[in-house]
């Protein structure tokens, strides 16, 4: 480093000298150039001084002043103006009597107005209508003792500018012979410089290009070697830094992008500055459209506003649960907790749970067991009623110990139909049910479900159709679909006071068999469509318990389509009749 240290510090007195010999041609040059001027301003006034001389007042009213001009500029090879006492040009040596009159006033002219004031005076600059460097001196013309007009001859500056371009040629000879010998000693200098100052720029290049896997071949020594070490460990650390860093980042992305619950980030303006999928999902809102806008714009609703307020103010970490109604309807669990960047709150950060069907399957569980209790609860209490009476004395009364006995028999396979319907309905909504599917004759599976029930429907002197035609195929699992035809029938003739007419028939869809059962029965009135495919849900309550109705049916054809990837519904009017039907994809 020593080496390199005299190469800088002989460059530096390079420097130096180049800058002292500068300044000293400026300065020769300004005093040549001074010289030059005096000489020139000597030779001006005295011609002028003559010419002034030879002047009267009645010349400078006279015609005849710009020829006189003309001749005595011829005389001392000098460009001659003659100006007036108020700066007006009367005459030119160089211009004819119009040109003489279009030209301005001259009073503001350095030279004049020094003259005007008595005194010889002098001006080097370029003429604006000449367009050339020219030399001005001007001497008053005395008329009773006052300047009555001024005399002013004009040269152009041809020495003056011969010696500058002299001076400017052999300051610019200096300047390149020493621009070469600085070339010369540059790459003297350089040979010693330029390869580590190259592999250091290189691998600095490399190191911000973020190619941190990169390393300088470190085979120089001294400072540049400590230096091109310090960048290696340098880069060695941020590039495990950044690998960190980026695996925390995919990781923190792939959470975000792939939660359940919804994700929005807020600034502290509560303007949103990130949004996951799951609450673009929730509020039908795109990422895009919501970045840097307000959160009420994005989500207009109060209460999530406000609950974003409240940790964003307080800086502590906020939780609810709401039932929304707009933008979309819902019942949300949200927790907001403000983000800190040193101690001051940043932004907040916003989870919304959608716990709709948590909470409806909640009611759905109360409702179920609450259904439940009350349809044992019935016949248990009526078993236990008559066992009690028998108990109490009635056993021994023949007669009525009997239809006792019979009502208690009817009561407990009733509980068997309601226990056996019920492990049917959660066998159905079980994950692990198996479907078994295969080809089957649809008219052939329900004639032998009608042959089946024909004592059922011979009690009420039912009449069963079956229209559905021969040669039928679909692919469904031939026990539960017959639970759905046989709850179907059984229905269609339960609830027809007599001489039912039944109907089964099909229909062709795009993709999908709709089949339909028809019945001429008492019917359904419209406001109860909607749930007659609900556990336990009847019509007239009272006379469905007479008829042993367990309230499962329907519910049993619902699931059992529904794992057919079919949908079941109802058309009906109150004392016309019912068609329920449901598809099944082709």
């Amino acid at each position: 480093m020593l080496k390199t240290f005299r190469f800088r510090l002989f460059l530096s007195y390079l420097a130096l000298y180049a800058a002292v010999l500068g300044a000293a041609f400026f300065l020769v040059y300004q005093r040549i150039e001074r010289a030059e001027v005096s000489t020139l301003r000597i030779k001006l006034s005295d011609e002028a001084a003559l010419v002034s001389a030879q002047l009267r007042a009645s010349d400078l009213a006279s015609r005849e002043l710009n020829a006189l001009a003309h001749s005595l500029g011829s005389k001392v090879g000098s460009r001659l103006t003659i100006i007036g006492a108020g700066g007006r040009v009367l005459a030119d040596s160089e211009l004819d009597a119009a040109a003489v009159k279009a030209m301005e006033n001259h009073s503001d002219r350095p030279e004049v107005s020094g003259a005007l004031e008595g005194e010889a005076s002098y001006d080097l600059r370029r003429s604006a209508t000449l367009g050339t460097v020219m030399l001005y001196a001007a001497y008053p013309v005395r008329f009773g003792g006052r300047a009555g007009a001024v005399v002013r001859l004009a040269i152009p500056a041809a020495q003056l500018e011969a010696m500058r371009a002299l001076l400017k040629r052999a300051l610019s000879a200096s300047l390149a012979l020493a621009l070469l010998l600085s070339f010369f000693l540059s790459l003297a200098v350089s040979a010693g410089f330029s390869r580590p100052f190259e592999k250091i720029i290189y691998g600095s290049k490399k190191f911000a290009a973020g190619e941190f896997s990169y390393r300088i071949q470190k085979d120089f020594h001294g400072e540049m070697g400590k230096l091109a070490e310090t960048l290696n460990f340098m880069s060695a650390a941020m590039e495990n830094n950044l690998r960190r860093v980026e695996a925390q980042t995919q990781q923190l992305s792939a959470a975000f992008a792939n939660m359940a619950e919804g994700v929005l980030v807020t600034g502290t303006d509560a303007s949103v500055t990130a949004i996951n999928p799951a609450m673009e999902r929730i509020f039908n809102v795109k990422a895009a459209d919501s970045i840097a806008r307000p959160l009420l714009e994005v989500i207009p609703n109060a209460g999530l506003g406000g609950i974003c307020a409240r940790a964003l103010s307080d800086g502590k970490p906020v939780s609810d649960e709401m039932e929304l109604s707009t933008p979309v309807r819902g019942i949300f669990s949200v927790n907001a907790a403000p983000i800190f960047e040193g101690a001051a709150v940043s932004g907040c950060l916003m989870v919304v749970h959608d716990i709709t069907e948590v909470r409806r399957l909640d009611a759905k569980r109360r409702d179920f067991v609450a259904n439940v209790s009350h349809e044992l609860k019935t016949p248990l209490t009526a078993i236990r009623g008559y066992v009690e009476t028998l108990m109490g004395g009635a056993i021994d009364d023949k007669e009525h110990a009997m239809e006792f006995l019979g009502v208690i028999l009817q009561q407990s396979r009733r509980l068997d139909n309601i226990i056996s319907d019920l492990l049917k309905l959660s066998s159905l909504e079980s994950y692990a049910l198996e479907v078994k599917k295969e080809e089957l004759g649809l008219k052939d599976l329900a004639d032998s479900l009608i042959a089946g029930l024909a004592s059922v429907f011979k009690v009420k002197n039912a009449v069963v159709s079956n229209m559905i035609p021969a040669g039928l195929v679909v692919k469904a699992d031939p026990e539960k679909l017959g639970q759905v035809l046989i709850n179907l029938l059984d229905n269609a003739v339960k609830f027809t006071a007599g001489n039912a007419q039944v109907e089964v028939s099909v229909q062709e869809l795009p993709g999908s068999i709709k089949v339909l059962v028809k019945d001429s029965g008492i019917g359904i009135p419209q406001e109860h469509h909607a749930w007659v495919f609900e556990r336990f849900y009847r019509v007239d309550k009272a006379r469905s318990r007479e008829m042993g109705g367990t309230g499962l049916g329907l519910s049993i054809v619902k699931h059992v389509v529904e794992l057919h990837g079919g949908l079941v519904g109802v058309e009906s009017a109150e004392g016309r009749g019912s068609m329920f039907w449901f598809t099944l994809p082709k």
